[in-house]
């Protein structure tokens, strides 16, 4: 890789992850080093510093090369102010200027971007929405989370807390939410909230179901136990799959009514069901979709894995820093 670059740093709980994204969207290898655990928030800005120096080293660059540091972190947080607010999974990043802390350490601009948003971000630059104008991302994992992409800029919001994809209240007094609210959409449709609900149900009724071998050996079920039964043809595991395609295409309908985005993107453990998931939702899509046009907005799902952080958080320093 040559030329100018901007680095790229996916901030997690366990492991911090490192790449570059040149001036013609061209990403490196993406690597990772371990997230200092009980050591403060100055130990884990010291690890950023390092693996941004060591990702312009092994890229033969140096830091003259360097237009930014954009860093992908976890929130509440201020993109505009540059602080973390809090970080659940990461003790110690309380009120913390992120953003500053790195570019002092790196000797370069940085900019911060809340970590769904720059997944977001790098799946329009270089994943599933690249030849798109405008993308919405939803992560189907712990929860349901994403990111907004409008005419190529992050949408944040005028208190820059726009984008809680997960959170649209979709079942009025439905299941309560972490948030507070009842009924939110990722209750219905991430990962973790679809297998808590099934396994509910078996634990409270004698409800039929292969899934309660899963759920003798190992306690509990996930996502995967639930596809693969319903592959299988148990009656259970197919309705709790439906119910969640459903009301996961009812959100991107929504979305789409909203937004009207070219694209909208699905990313996430849960994708790894690959036809079986995008199937149906495409299905209830057409179904749900208003009946003046044709659907316009694909769902398709993402194509970067577990890098779209890095790079995402890269091309957000490109446009902070590279102006």
């Amino acid at each position: 890789m040559a030329g100018t670059v901007c680095v790229g740093v996916d901030l997690g709980g366990t492991f911090i992850k490192f790449g570059l994204l040149d001036d013609s969207r061209r990403p490196s290898d993406v690597f990772q080093l371990p997230t200092p655990q009980g050591e403060g928030a100055d130990a884990v800005v010291a690890q950023m510093v390092k693996g941004a120096k060591q990702a312009v080293e092994k890229a033969g660059l140096t830091l003259a090369d360097v237009v930014g540091v954009g860093i992908g972190c976890p929130g509440p947080l201020s993109m505009s102010k540059g602080m973390v607010y809090e970080t659940p999974n990461i003790p110690g990043l309380k009120d913390y200027p992120m953003r500053d802390r790195v570019a002092e350490g790196v000797g370069v601009p940085a900019a911060l971007e809340n970590d769904a948003n720059a997944a977001a971000y790098g799946e329009f630059l270089c994943g599933a929405g690249a030849d798109c104008g405008s993308m919405v991302l939803l992560t189907l994992g712990t929860g349901l989370g994403g990111g907004i992409v409008i005419d190529g800029k992050v949408l944040h919001g005028s208190h820059e807390i726009g984008a809680e994809l997960g959170h649209m209240i979709i079942v009025e007094d439905g299941r309560l939410c972490g948030c507070g609210q009842r009924g939110c959409i990722e209750q219905y449709c991430s990962a973790t909230f679809m297998s808590r609900a099934a396994q509910k149900v078996l634990e409270e009724t004698d409800r039929a179901s292969s899934l309660r071998d899963a759920l003798a050996d190992k306690g509990e079920i996930n996502s995967k136990d639930i596809c693969q039964a319903r592959a299988a043809g148990d009656a259970f595991a197919t309705e709790v799959w439906d119910e969640m395609t459903r009301y996961l295409a009812m959100g991107c309908v929504s979305y789409t009514r909203i937004l009207d985005p070219d694209r909208i993107v699905l990313a996430g453990g849960m994708t790894a069901a690959g036809d079986d998931l995008i199937g149906p939702i495409r299905e209830y899509y057409r179904e749900y979709h208003w009946k003046l046009t044709e659907p316009r907005t694909e769902v398709v799902l993402a194509t970067l894995g577990n890098d779209a952080g890095v790079i995402g958080a890269a091309g957000v320093a490109w446009q902070e820093c590279g102006q």
